[in-house]
């Protein structure tokens, strides 16, 4: 290593050295496949500028002080219907005003309003930049680690002009899905638009760092059953937002790029706080979410995918490990962004009313499972749906059950295709069972296709799948000294159910449904 006074230079490749400093009047151009990494001091005088494209970033690490702005140009998508970036600022101390102002060319605009703008989770509204407003309640200058959308006129780069980060941020995170009042707004949500602070890459996920990447550091900070990036794809489905968590291949966020995360803390007075650490920065990386097409790691996969005609509209993933279990695993089971969304999965065990976008599992249970469907869809609006598999055993037959029309159908050979005569929403119709097993629905109880699970925020049980039952289900409710607490039947007219749980104290309960001659026992804990 070695220190660099730079008179005028243009990186387009990779390369080290202990301090940089560039001299009053003279420049330092990083190209968009350059990257320069230093383990001393960064002073800047002079011009030192950093490029990309579409596809390409450039990256500066500093390991020590800074003195001096850099300018780091760029790329932004060009405005149009749902092509929006989600950018957050690459320096620190950039002037919105003046950022609009240097980048008037370019920035899209409609008369006073441009396209710039923060996602508001508490009312979940976006708010976009105008110059005739107090559009941005803070200091004035974007701030590192915060999220916004953004477009141009045709595609282009945009101008950011400020300090290089070199030292540790954080952001805070926030939950406003528990409605009026601290706990959120009208049409409040967990979800929170944060980006990468620095002028470089950083490790998202264990497959690009084992130990310093974004999803592990801040593991405990993220909601669990959502422990997840969420990443914009203009060209997505379903949501538009794709899934990387750490079922996915090594996933390397670019300079300045944003990103949406869950919260489960609805604390204004103590929110949780995301760390963007040093050591997650990397020079390697490729392109940004927008065009990305990331292949899941080698292991075993298997994708669900829902077509309407020859559009795919949306898909479910779902993965097979050693370790793994068939409730939730923080990190490699992600809730869907929209849980409205046309095909999602439940967890096999410990269900929280929550619909899947990436549900894995043990490797034991590639042979041996079945894991209800979530599916909407609007009567008379005709589906099909098939299978994508990476490294299922040959001998594993995937079926998908239809418990209201007796059907099994293997994916294997065929596609499962429907035109429903009514809405369908919830779960307890529609199964996939993996199996090595030839069967019919025969084969199949129907107590599988009950559903019962209470979630922390609400007093009150869920019962789900009872409308596909022809046996009468009865529940049960006994304290942990098996004193019987609640006994009812359940309505069989009604896919769901709830019970309230207003009147129980803190504690450990069992539930028992019994439908025909079998019974489900479940655990309750009240909190």
């Amino acid at each position: 290593m070695k220190k660099l006074t730079l008179l005028l230079c243009f990186v387009s490749f990779l390369t080290k050295a202990q301090n940089i400093t560039v001299a009053s009047g003279k420049s330092f151009t990083i190209e968009k496949t350059g990257a320069v990494t230093m383990s001393g001091n960064f002073s800047n005088s002079g011009t030192f500028t950093l490029n990309s494209d579409s596809d390409e970033f450039s990256s500066l690490i500093i390991g020590g002080s800074v003195t001096g702005n850099i300018t780091y140009n760029r790329y932004v998508n060009s405005v149009g219907t749902n092509e929006w970036d989600l950018i957050g600022a690459p320096v620190d101390g950039q002037s919105i005003n003046s950022f609009v102002t240097a980048n008037a060319s370019t920035l899209a605009s409609n008369g006073d309003a441009y396209a710039i703008g923060y996602y508001d989770n508490y009312w979940n509204e976006w708010e976009n930049y105008t110059t005739s407003s107090n559009w941005y309640p803070f200091d004035g200058n974007f701030l590192l680690g915060m999220g916004f959308q953004m477009a141009t006129i045709s595609g282009g780069t945009l101008k950011f002009t400020g300090a290089p980060a070199a030292t540790n941020k954080t952001q805070p995170i926030i939950d406003f899905s528990e409605g009026e009042g601290e706990g959120g707004g009208e049409g409040g949500t967990k979800w929170n638009l944060v980006a990468n602070p620095f002028p470089s890459y950083i490790h998202g996920n264990t497959s690009a760092d084992s130990s310093n990447n974004f999803l592990t550091i801040n593991s405990e900070k993220l909601h669990d059953s959502y422990q997840a990036i969420y990443g914009y794809d203009a060209d997505g489905i379903g949501s538009g937002y794709t899934v990387y968590n750490n079922t996915s291949a090594a996933l390397r966020i670019a300079p300045g790029q944003a990103f949406m995360v869950a919260s489960d803390n609805p604390n204004l007075e103590n929110p949780d706080v995301l760390s963007f650490t040093t050591a997650m920065r990397t020079i390697v990386g490729g392109d940004d979410f927008i065009t990305s097409s990331r292949a899941m790691q080698d292991s075993y996969e298997l994708i669900l995918k829902l077509y309407e005609g020859d559009t795919e509209i949306d898909q479910t993933k779902f993965y097979f490990e050693d370790g793994l279990n068939l409730g939730l695993d923080p990190g490699y089971d992600a809730g869907h962004f929209n849980q409205q969304a046309s095909l999602m999965s439940r967890l096999v065990e410990e269900d929280q009313g929550i619909g899947f976008a990436v549900n894995s599992m043990g490797l034991e249970s590639i042979n041996d499972v079945i894991i209800p469907l979530e599916i909407n869809r609007e009567s008379g609006n005709g589906f099909r749906i098939s299978i994508h598999i990476n490294g299922i055993y040959e001998g594993t037959n995937i079926y998908l059950e239809d418990s209201q029309e007796g059907t099994m159908t293997l994916l294997n050979e065929e596609d499962f295709e429907l035109i429903p005569e009514i809405n369908l929403s919830e779960v307890g119709r529609f199964f996939i069972h993996l199996t090595q097993t030839t069967f019919s629905i025969e084969n199949e109880t129907q107590t599988n296709h009950l559903n019962v699970y209470k979630l922390d925020a609400n007093n009150f049980i869920t019962v789900e799948g009872l409308a596909y039952l022809s046996n009468q289900t009865n529940l049960q409710l006994y304290n942990i000294l098996g004193e019987e607490l609640l006994s009812i039947s359940l309505a069989n007219n009604t896919n769901t159910q709830t019970i309230s749980t207003q009147e129980l104290t803190t504690g450990i309960y069992i539930i028992k449904l019994k439908s025909g001659d079998t019974v489900i026992t479940k655990k309750l804990i009240i909190k």
